[in-house]
């Protein structure tokens, strides 16, 4: 693994301002604002805490075995990027859901 700096770069801030707005736009829905809005941040928050407690327990996993030591700054990129993945896999799902009439209007 590559040493980095713990600084943030334009590239850095780049990659996680595009992971964000692809978990914003993945997580929005049609409907009434307010159920839409609260069922948004209740996604968020679903992607939030999965995504932090993956990275840690990978982190926790595999730490010794590979000896490296992550800044904070590859964790909180790591979990934004899980998160995003996250979002974009359960539109998927919803989607397909949708297609196959297998969900609800």
């Amino acid at each position: 693994m590559k040493n980095e700096t713990p600084q943030w770069t334009r590239k850095d801030v780049g990659q996680t301002v595009a992971a964000i707005l692809t978990i914003i736009l993945f997580t929005l829905r049609k409907g009434p604002f307010m159920e839409v809005a609260k069922e948004m941040l209740r996604h968020l928050w679903a992607y939030t805490i999965y995504s932090i407690a993956t990275v840690l327990i990978i982190i926790g996993l595999t730490k010794k075995i590979f000896k490296y030591k992550p800044t904070w700054k590859q964790i909180i990129k790591w979990a934004i990027f899980l998160a995003a993945f996250c979002a974009v896999t359960q539109f998927a799902h919803e989607g397909f859901l949708a297609l196959t009439g297998q969900m609800k209007p």
